[in-house]
């Protein structure tokens, strides 16, 4: 029998590309939490200046760092980053869920692989009777060339007798390979209304990855914008010499 290949863990979500230029770039960071689009070398180099209770956000502009803290400015940037996560939690939700059909996925596969071991005795037990069976009629054969006697009989006899036992022993592994197939028909039947569910969840999962990007790309202009507006009235200052 065919299994179906227990499948790998859905891979998550790719960051979306946020179109900053290289020095271009910030990071927020409040008391256990950041958000960034930019270096993580600038992120290092943010923490630096970080005061306890109070948020900061680093601004690379033009490859000048600059810091802000305008209550007003970090109030609009992190409202936008955070609306800009919504879409990100909704794929991790996603996620949750291809994870757990994956899980099922690779029970079933398991179960499958476990019915294929005695379907594969059973195959053996038949290929152990038709070679029984073969010599019995190399027996009856040498016996047709023998004159009749009671001895002929006898054997001929047993040979029959052993045909019989074979036949209800075939029967036997007939009824439980039946059983067999029944169980890994149900088992693959489940296994593909799994597969079906997993792919509606690929197919919502690469809607919500498009969805994230643009709506990443526009939350970043806007952050950018708010970015801009808080250098032209000053309130950006260089890093401390």
């Amino acid at each position: 029998p065919m299994l179906a290949a227990a499948p790998r863990p859905p891979a998550p979500p790719a960051p979306p590309d946020m179109d900053l230029e290289d020095d271009d770039t910030f990071a927020y960071i409040s008391d256990g939490r950041t958000m960034m689009a930019g270096s993580t070398d600038d992120l290092y180099m943010a923490r630096a200046f970080k005061q306890k209770g109070k948020d900061l956000l680093f601004v690379r502009r033009d490859g000048k760092p600059l810091l802000i803290r305008d209550a007003k400015t970090l109030e609009q940037v992190r409202k936008l980053m955070e609306d800009a996560g919504k879409l990100g939690d909704a794929q991790e939700s996603l996620g949750e869920k291809q994870a757990a059909l994956g899980q099922k996925q690779a029970a079933l596969g398991q179960k499958q692989a476990e019915l294929a071991v005695p379907m594969t005795q059973i195959a053996a037990k038949h290929a152990a009777i038709a070679s029984k069976r073969a010599e019995i009629a190399l027996e009856r054969a040498r016996l047709q060339n023998q004159e009749d006697s009671p001895e002929r009989d006898r054997k001929e006899a047993e040979l029959d007798k052993r045909d019989e036992s074979f036949d209800q022993e075939l029967e036997g592994l007939d009824k439980e390979q039946e059983a067999l197939s029944q169980k890994m028909e149900a088992l693959g039947e489940e296994q593909g209304k799994l597969g079906e569910q997993q792919g509606k969840l690929g197919e919502e999962q690469g809607r919500l990855g498009e969805q994230q990007a643009a709506q990443s790309r526009e939350q970043m202009k806007k952050v950018m914008s708010v970015i801009d507006d808080a250098i032209r009235k000053g309130l950006a200052e260089p890093l401390p010499s």
